[in-house]
């Protein structure tokens, strides 16, 4: 953890918590799963950037052209962002993250985003337990927190309410 804050000193205003949730994983195939909500919070401000389906669709929109519109909103907003640096639970592999991410954009051919100079913190990395039981024993953990399969559930019952809340 030492080494973590070393690396944060100087850039606080920089440094975003980001966790996100889809229909399912990613498995490489050309489809990718849907994009629920990307919700992000500047660690120094405190001020959260939510991007979610719920949103869009309670302004009318179908969920094909939600998730289009999330997608370009976080887009657009991602590329405000100066070097910054992103604390993560396990976004860098194929089924769950930024490739992920990078696939349900192509789907709608915004394909200008570019995470590979991301610089990342993993706090999966650093904890040895879940997401889950890492944030209940650091008090952080949320009535309305659901795993990621529970997200998924949710998404499939069409409660993208509760997965923006859990998000």
């Amino acid at each position: 953890m030492l080494e973590i804050k070393k690396k944060l000193i100087g850039k606080e205003e920089q440094v975003y918590s980001i966790h996100y949730s889809c229909s399912g994983f990613y498995s490489g195939n050309t489809i990718a799963p849907m994009i629920c909500c990307i919700s992000l919070v500047n660690l120094h401000s405190h001020q959260t950037h939510t991007f979610a389906l719920d949103t869009y669709i309670k302004q009318g929109k179908c969920l094909i052209d939600s998730e289009k519109q999330l997608l370009n909103d976080f887009s657009s907003f991602f590329k405000t962002l100066n070097n910054p640096i992103f604390i993560t639970w396990n976004m860098n592999g194929i089924a769950y993250g930024f490739p992920a991410i990078y696939a349900a954009c192509e789907n709608y051919g915004i394909d200008d985003l570019n995470f590979s100079w991301l610089d990342t913190i993993d706090l999966s990395k650093e904890f040895r337990f879940s997401l889950k039981e890492s944030l209940k024993s650091n008090d952080c953990i949320s009535q309305m927190f659901l795993a990621g399969t529970e997200e998924v559930d949710c998404f499939k019952k069409r409660a993208f309410n509760l997965v923006k809340f859990s998000t």
